[in-house]
């Protein structure tokens, strides 16, 4: 067995032995190939290594003498192949293969929880190395080696990359102290590499080296800035920031997220177009060089490119380790916006939610700067056009980008372009094989080659033939040939590229039956890219059977595919069943259609907000017209979980009011963007909250719709309250309250003065605050309104507490409580169990306190509310905080930190820190106290919370105190002052 090592000076053993390769030719021809093991290393390429641009007129038989010698020395390992030579060697005999495989070892058994298990792997790879590649050898700067060098820098790139994830695996174990010599080693090697010098950073503060760290930030910038004239990047600047805020999560070390892995599944039915797979694989796994690979195909609408590029990713995915992402960048209908792509992007590599910045350019720096140092294949399906797809490109050569499109994509710098065609006869007969089985095709072989002719190949043509035929198993193919036989017009067309589609399913239209051809007019008409199971009837306002009848066969014929949740039109079928309905249907048809559509969401709504307890009101339903097709049955099935609902459907929703005020549904649009607002609430789609009421309140501005415009805005001012937004939320609750009265609606005057009275309270306001709510209390109870009492009963309860009247508070939760247990309204038992539980803790009532506390903690879980449970948490740790319970107490508010960072409630985060902090203070860690407190008075800038502020100062000049750290209370006394 002969072994080889190229990490570090070339060497080899045979049976143990060492071999001597004693003349430097020899080693620079055994180096060459074993750079190309397992590949043809041509003969040009090992006269280049040998001699660059002058070899001797003797040079091919001087190599084949080294051959010669090296076959004498290793055996039968090299081949002579056409124009070169090959050398073979098994996966465990090249250090540099068993390097590559340890490494992969070693990433998954971090991916699967195991560090200590990972570390010691990583180190069992670095351990292959012993200096750099093929130390002793040296090869010309020639261009016919150019090969060999980018494989000796790939090979020193992984190795950099591997011992960067080594590093990060030793954070998760809590080695950063042992880590910080390597890391200066390693940013004094590579001074511009950013993600190594934030893991210095990282290592620096954590180990307590503040200063330390700061200043590798310092010299960081320095030399970016002598080097290449650039400042650091988003994430360097980030981490700085962080430090000098003194966050506390960098304290904690947390886990590297998976790779992301969001290729779709493989198609079963794939057919390959000779080499097309193949290349496109081999490019987007070349050798990096300056930049990432971008190859975009494009081609007919309806040509496979989709299939193809899902194909290609998961070939292809083995080269890229650290990730796979996928989009449908929807060219076809509703294209999506690249910055709301670059948010999905940025948390599948890891990114908190709250750490995306909202602009997008602002979101491409971050993915960029999150991409650099990762192997990730980035496949950007459907796309509209180069300006959507540019944002989405990452910068790190050793990632690739695979784009579909329907044009070229000409304006992509750097880009490879690759032309998709049509089907040979043999390709399309082999779609048609696997649709009809291959007996059938076999004993109709020339019949299904007229059918694939008279398709023109195509492949969306294809499938829908192929869909009839297996729909119609008692047709011989012969049956289906001649009938598109008779299609010359269509045959014409099909030669001529993009009307070949439109004739292909004119053709495929003209079949269909009246009402067949009227549903997939409508379905055009309002362009849903997936159809819900029930939308057919409310477009045609048929009974849900007929309507799934008519559906079934658009289905058969492939103008329609079923989806997990319904219906899909490929977007080719919905852009020309568009131009049917805009040409057949009258306008008036068209908008009572969406009408109906838009008025079925509504019932569902309706239905789905009545079964959820409790939460944001609407106030008014609306005067929309609804529609319905289901039975109460049907209703109860569907709308079992209300909440699970309407997380499936929340994409078709927010398409829904989009729609409706697109198409000056205005009463439509605020009837269910207010709707919606209850579970946007409770599920923190704070940003769908954005976009639909917006929309919506836009179409009322347009049309004047005065009690849409003032229910909307109220229900701005409440999202805005959900963001600790109070400015902002005084705005649209004023706006809102002036409207109402001018339309003399006392139920929304009373709703946006209870949420006026909250905004005060919040701002500490108390007069403004109970001037509010008394007028709130005043109308609710003019109304009748028990649910609004209760609301405003707790508003009063919340305000009596922090101005330290606590009898008035405990009267007024108590009678909240009370009220909303009579409504079985278990969204408002739960935040008022906890505000009572607030007031009897004081009073020294801590048993009462913790019952109320757990059960608003379980309620809170029971309904998915994450806000209520963090706060819930906060509270809980607060009472064991005061009853000495302090394990107990950190255990709560780490949770309750965690809690309201994920939901961005600032204002629960910093006061969650400062009870962190007192109770680490109380356990005498006193580092992990004044971690958090700081915490606390960095979101205390941001948020303008003064009473934190000096609650926090004064534990941290306690935890100055007992040190004897006089540092501290100087710092704490100089925050105080400033």
């Amino acid at each position: 067995m002969v072994s080889y090592r190229i990490l570090g000076p070339l060497e080899v053993t045979r049976a143990g032995q060492p071999v001597p390769l004693r003349s430097p030719r020899q080693r620079t021809v055994l180096a060459v190939l074993l750079v190309h093991a397992g590949r043809v290393a041509s003969l040009d390429v090992l006269l280049a290594a040998l001699w660059g641009d002058d070899p001797p007129e003797t040079a091919v038989g001087q190599v084949q003498t080294l051959i010669w010698r090296l076959r004498g020395a290793l055996g039968d390992a090299i081949d002579t192949r056409p124009g070169g030579y090959r050398l073979t060697v098994a996966p465990g005999d090249l250090d540099a293969t068993v390097f590559t495989a340890t490494a992969a070892e070693a990433a998954a058994l971090a991916a699967a929880g195991q560090p200590a298990e990972a570390s010691r792997r990583y180190d069992d790879a670095l351990d292959a190395w012993r200096g750099p590649v093929l130390a002793d050898v040296r090869l010309p700067a020639h261009p016919g080696v150019a090969g060999f060098h980018a494989a000796v820098a790939e090979l020193t790139e992984q190795r950099l990359a591997v011992e960067r994830d080594r590093i990060d695996v030793e954070f998760g174990l809590g080695r950063h102290v042992e880590l910080i010599p390597r890391l200066y080693r390693m940013v004094r090697d590579e001074p511009l590499r950013e993600e190594l010098r934030e893991r210095l950073m990282r290592a620096l503060h954590r180990a307590g080296r503040r200063a330390e760290a700061l200043e590798v930030y310092r010299q960081g910038r320095a030399a970016g800035v002598a080097a290449l004239g650039l400042e650091p990047g988003p994430s360097l600047r980030a981490l700085h920031g962080r430090i000098l805020d003194g966050d506390p999560l960098l304290d904690h070390a947390r886990p590297p997220p998976p790779p992301a892995a969001q290729l779709p599944m493989d198609a079963p039915d794939f057919v390959d177009r000779g080499e097309v797979a193949a290349g496109l694989v081999a490019r987007l796994t070349a050798e990096p060089g300056t930049a990432p690979r971008v190859v975009a195909v494009s081609g007919v609408a309806g040509g496979g490119k989709t299939t193809l590029a899902v194909h290609v990713g998961h070939r292809a995915r083995a080269a890229f380790p650290d990730g796979q992402l996928f989009v449908d960048l929807r060219g076809g209908g509703e294209p999506l916006d690249p910055g709301a792509v670059l948010g999905r992007f940025l948390q599948a590599l890891g990114e908190e939610p709250r750490a995306v910045p909202a602009g997008t350019d602002d979101r491409a720096a971050l993915f960029r700067a999150r991409t650099a140092g990762r192997r990730l294949l980035v496949v950007l399906d459907n796309a509209a056009g180069e300006n959507q797809v540019r944002p989405l490109l990452p910068a790190e050569p050793a990632c690739a980008v695979l784009i579909t499109a329907r044009r070229r994509l000409t304006a992509l710098p750097g880009a490879v372009h690759v032309d998709l065609g049509i089907f040979t006869p043999e390709q399309a007969v082999d779609l048609l094989r696997h649709a009809l089985g291959p007996a059938r095709v076999a004993a109709e072989h020339a019949d299904c080659l007229r059918v694939a002719e008279r398709c023109g190949h195509l492949p969306l043509a294809i499938r829908i033939a192929a869909a009839r035929l297996a729909a119609r198993p008692h047709w011989p193919v012969r049956r289906l040939a001649d009938q598109l036989a008779d299609e010359r017009a269509r045959l014409d067309v099909l030669r001529t590229g993009d009307l070949a589609v439109r004739s292909s399913l004119a053709t495929s239209y003209q079949e269909l039956a009246a009402e067949e051809r009227r549903l997939l007019r409508l379905l055009g008409a309002v362009n849903l890219p997936r159809v819900p199971p029930w939308a057919a009837a409310a477009l045609l306002d048929l009974p849900p059977a007929a309507a799934e009848e008519l559906t079934e066969r658009l289905v058969e014929a492939r103008l329609v595919d079923v989806d997990p949740a319904g219906y899909r039109l490929h977007d080719l079928v919905r852009a020309y069943a568009g131009e049917l309905g805009a040409v057949e249907e009258p306008a008036e048809a068209r908008r009572a259609a969406l009408g109906r559509l838009v008025g079925g969401w509504l019932t569902l709504t309706d239905e789905a907000y009545r079964r959820t307890p409790g939460g944001f009101r609407r106030g008014a339903a609306g005067t929309a017209p609804r529609w319905s097709g289901w039975t109460p049955a049907d209703l109860e099935v569907l709308l079992a979980d209300p909440v699970a609902w309407f997380e499936a459907a929340r994409g078709h929703l927010t398409g829904a009011v989009r729609r409706a005020a697109s198409a000056g549904l205005d009463e439509a649009a605020w009837n269910l963007a207010n709707t919606l607002g209850r579970f946007h609430e409770l599920r923190e789609h704070l940003d769908d909250w954005d976009v639909t009421t917006r929309l919506a309140l836009d179409a009322c501005e347009a049309a004047g719709n005065e009690t849409g415009r003032a229910w909307l805005l109220r229900a701005r001012g409440e999202r805005h309250l959900n963001l600790d937004r109070l400015d902002d939320a005084l705005d649209c609750l004023d706006a809102a309250l002036a409207g109402f009265e001018r339309l003399d609606e006392r139920a929304g005057q009373a709703l946006a003065l209870r949420a006026a009275g909250t905004a005060h309270r919040l701002r500490h306001d108390d007069a403004a605050a109970m001037t509010a709510l008394g007028r709130a209390e005043t109308v609710t109870v003019e109304l009748g309104d028990l649910t609004g009492q209760a609301q405003v009963l707790f508003g009063l309860g919340a305000a009596h507490r922090v101005a330290g009247r606590a009898g008035a508070a405990e009267s007024a939760f108590r009678a909240a409580l009370a009220l909303f247990r009579r409504l079985d309204d278990r969204f408002g038992e739960a935040y008022t169990s906890t505000s009572l539980a607030l007031v009897l803790g004081r009073d020294g009532a801590d048993a009462d306190a913790a019952r109320l506390l757990r059960r608003a903690l379980a309620l809170c879980r029971e309904l998915g509310y994450r806000r209520g449970a963090a706060i819930s948490l906060g509270h809980l740790g607060d009472l064991h905080l005061r009853t000495g319970e302090y394990d107990r107490a950190v255990t709560e508010l780490t949770e309750a930190v965690a809690g309201s960072r994920e939901v961005g409630d600032g204002i629960g985060e910093l006061i969650a820190l400062r009870r962190l902090g007192a109770a680490h203070l109380a356990l005498g860690r006193l580092p992990a106290a004044r971690s958090a407190l700081h915490g606390c008075l960095a979101l205390c800038r941001e948020h303008g919370e003064d009473q934190e502020r000096e609650r926090a100062l004064r534990l941290l000049g306690e935890a100055g105190a007992r040190t004897g750290d006089g540092e501290v209370e100087r710092s704490a006394s100089a925050v105080r002052a400033g």
